[in-house]
């Protein structure tokens, strides 16, 4: 009998002109989601590309004037050498390295850069990583694949699946189903079945054929996304299940099945979103900027004792030399220092609000199955919120480092030399992928789908009236 349904579920579906087409516009849009990921992957490519062989000239153009020197001659711009030019002017580049699997799933990309120049002038509380974006397009997203799948799969599930039982009830065939000795659960639960599978491959077929088209190699990391793929589907599907079982007439499924995708892929991670800003105010970035300017403007009036009182906390630093060509500098990188320590409190209270509010989305994504699937999917292309934060928080590490390196440099009154030049620090960052994330969301929506499918299974009678 199961084989003899599956069969009938197949014929009825390789008839359905609607289900065909349906599925063509389907591939058609997962194909252009991976287009338009594509073009925006290359787009940052070619600028990162740039910024590599831009600081790369800079560079050499240092190493040229060192090799000079050290030949004896005496170059016109050899104050390049100088430690400052080298943090500042010259400076180094911390970059996320591009990773082609961003195509299909945005992410925060669109907000945050992949790069920024590192220089010892610049202050950790002032790093700025996000880029001008039009409002607009990040208000309503980007048309990628993980919106295809985010928000047009349950449209999809609901279009074949919310009047599987309730057209059987009103054009009368049920009562005769019923008549048979056969359990209509099971029944409607086969015809599910069927539709899911198909769909699956649909969806299959779909996703590899844009991955090929955009050239990603298989990977475990695809392998995740299309376990959370599918498990999303089982949700919605169940979902289905239950308003059928439930359900008296088609038109109130589909209202009801809507309503449902509505709160749960609309309404609740908008909700969420907003609350964790409530709950947990960032403190305003301009009235820290403004911390920032005061405190800036009171130090250079007493540079001198900022100096002084530097050198006090920092005796190896303390030199006899009479000549000191980079006095500036030095009272600069006290300064710099003193005001960091002054503002490490509402520093930190920011990057805790932040933090508290990622800690809140986390809690609250079982509200949402999109959520629970988004964070997974996002997070396998290397595009979530928490593989942004981790390279922020390695820049500004490097920044820090950066800055040390030449500390000692400014302070002993010396131009770097070749030597100096390749024993310079190296920004080092690889983007990490938690597994447990994956595996945690994807029972999180398995124990959800079947709690709900089994209610729809408690139900013991039909409801034969309209």
């Amino acid at each position: 009998m199961l084989i003899q349904n599956i069969r009938h579920e197949i014929r009825l579906l390789s008839r359905s002109s609607w289900f065909l087409a349906l599925s063509v516009l389907f591939t058609l849009l997962c194909l252009y989601a991976g287009y338009n990921g594509m073009k925006l992957f290359e787009s940052r490519a070619v600028e990162l590309e740039k910024a590599k062989a831009d600081q790369s000239a800079l560079f050499e153009r240092v190493v040229n004037i060192a090799e000079a020197v050290e030949n004896g001659e005496t170059p016109d711009d050899s104050y390049r050498l100088s430690p400052m030019n080298m943090s500042i002017a010259t400076g180094t580049l911390a970059y996320l390295q591009t990773d082609l699997l961003s195509a299909v799933a945005i992410g925060q990309s669109d907000l945050y850069t992949h790069q920024i120049k590192v220089s010892a002038r610049e202050d950790l509380a002032t790093l700025t990583f996000t880029e001008m974006s039009n409002p607009v397009q990040l208000l309503f997203g980007n048309f990628d694949l993980a919106f295809v799948l985010t928000y047009l799969i349950p449209l999809i599930i609901i279009a074949f699946t919310y009047n599987l039982q309730s057209q059987e009830l009103e054009s009368g065939r049920l009562r005769l189903l019923a008549s048979n000795p056969i359990n209509p659960r099971l029944w409607l639960f086969q015809r599910y079945l069927t539709r899911y599978i198909s769909l699956g491959f649909i969806l299959s077929v779909a996703v590899i054929l844009t991955l090929s088209v955009i050239s990603v190699q298989p990977s475990y990391r695809i392998a995740g996304m299309l376990l959370i793929t599918f498990v999303y589907m089982v949700f919605w599907f169940a979902l289905s299940f239950v308003i059928n079982v439930y359900g008296t007439s088609s038109a109130k499924n589909a209202i009801v099945l809507l309503s449902f995708w509505i709160v749960l892929v609309l309404v609740i991670p908008a909700v969420v979103n907003q609350a964790t800003n409530i709950i947990h105010p960032a403190p305003s970035r301009v009235i820290l900027l403004n911390e920032i300017r005061e405190t800036k403007k009171e130090l250079s009036e007493k540079q001198d004792q900022v100096l002084a009182e530097y050198l006090r906390n920092h005796p190896e630093l303390v030199r006899d030399d009479e000549e000191n060509r980079f006095a500036y500098w030095q009272g600069f990188f006290a300064s710099q220092e003193i005001m960091e320590n002054q503002l490490s409190g509402l520093i930190q209270e920011f990057d805790e609000q932040l933090a508290e509010q990622q800690k809140l989305v986390n809690t609250w994504r079982f509200l949402s199955p999109s959520i629970l699937f988004q964070t997974s999917f996002t997070d396998m292309a290397g595009t979530s919120t928490r593989q942004y934060n981790d390279f922020k928080s390695s820049v500004k590490e490097f920044t820090q480092q950066w800055r040390e390196h030449f500390l000692p440099m400014v302070f002993d009154n010396r131009m770097l030399t070749l030597d100096d030049l390749n024993k310079l620090p190296a920004f080092e960052y690889n983007s990490t992928f938690e597994s447990k994330t994956l595996t945690f969301n994807v029972l999180a929506l398995i124990l959800i789908s079947g709690l709900i499918l089994m209610s729809g299974f408690k139900k013991n009678h039909i409801n034969f009236q309209l």
